[in-house]
């Protein structure tokens, strides 16, 4: 997966693989996990979530919604940029890379978001992955019409 695009298909059995991102016996999440810092804002109108991804292109990312558990889950793979001759010479190792996942709820167990999964958008832009994720109208009720066979 060096440097290659994202792909949700192999992303877990990437990370199980490496250090990051799988818990112990314990359910204790390893030391090394990447997980990047997320501010969350609570509008009238939506959630915005800002995730900080410095380095990380779009290719890399995979955004879904879980509407069962009302969560936003956020994975994919950051990399150092340079060839693997250049990525010998690191003398320094201080930004976070490799994979990762956040998952973030959006309202409670008690009281789940209201989402409009269709207009769920993300952008990445500056090292900052923004994500917004409309809210239902307060006054939407869903309406089924059933058949009548």
């Amino acid at each position: 997966m060096m440097g290659g695009p994202f792909n949700m298909n192999n992303l877990a059995e990437y990370i199980q693989s490496q250090i990051f991102g799988h818990e112990n016996e314990e359910g204790v999440q390893a030391a090394n996990d990447f997980k990047p810092e997320a501010d969350v804002f609570d509008t009238e109108a939506s959630y915005v979530v800002h995730l900080s991804l410095p380095g990380a292109k779009k290719e890399d990312i995979g955004v879904n919604w879980d509407a069962e558990k009302s969560e936003l889950s956020i994975a994919g793979v950051v990399y150092r940029p340079g060839d693997e001759e250049f990525l010998k010479t690191l003398a320094l190792d201080e930004r976070k890379v490799g994979p990762f996942e956040r998952k973030i709820r959006l309202g409670s167990r008690a009281n789940p978001a209201q989402i409009d999964v269709d207009a769920i958008t993300a952008k990445l832009e500056d090292g900052i992955l923004r994500v917004e994720v409309p809210k239902l109208d307060k006054d939407y009720v869903e309406i089924k019409k059933v058949d009548i066979e």
